[in-house]
């Protein structure tokens, strides 16, 4: 299981560094205009995903830090997956948890500086997961705001349909 999970944030990886190379043809002031008044711009979505994946993981270092009893994940934990996953498909808004919404999220960011630190997020990411015990793959470990808890292939799903997600709102925000 941890090799899949793993492969998952390989594709990730792949994912997030194309649309950087992609973005380095905007210039900043094209990165960091909003669309419309109450609309991210570029950096304040990559921004918000950085944010989600970052606090993702220390959720999971923390639960995991007093070694909890976990359920193993099941049938209802996929199913809440597949939600999550579903519902990043449709072009619906939902309003960000506090800690990733519009108030914290720089009014204005630099393309390099949010990629030095999403590298670094993944390598802490990456790293995580190599040391993780074997028997925690398979838990509900993750706390998802609306779902509710989720395996860590649950919480890589979630995390690869927000980015295609929100990759989706960047186009739209350079169109």
């Amino acid at each position: 299981m941890r090799a899949a999970i793993l492969d998952q944030l390989a594709v990730m990886d792949k994912e997030l560094n194309q649309l950087f190379t992609e973005l380095d043809h905007y210039s900043s002031e094209q990165l960091n205009r909003s669309p419309a008044p109450e609309s991210w711009s570029v950096t304040q979505v990559l921004n918000h995903l950085l944010l989600s994946e970052k606090y993702s993981l220390q959720y999971c270092e923390k639960k995991l830090s007093f070694e909890p009893n976990l359920p193993k994940a099941g049938l209802a934990a996929a199913a809440r997956a597949l939600f999550v996953n579903w519902y990043l498909f449709l072009p619906l808004k939902v309003k960000a948890p506090a800690l990733i919404s519009t108030s914290a999220l720089p009014k204005e960011d630099d393309l390099a500086n949010i990629r030095t630190q999403y590298q670094t997020q993944r390598q802490l990411l990456r790293a995580f997961l190599e040391q993780l015990e074997e028997s925690y793959l398979d838990r509900e470990v993750y706390k998802h705001p609306f779902a509710g808890r989720l395996s860590f292939p649950g919480m890589f799903s979630f995390m690869t349909a927000h980015f295609r997600h929100h990759r989706k709102q960047i186009y739209r925000a350079l169109a």
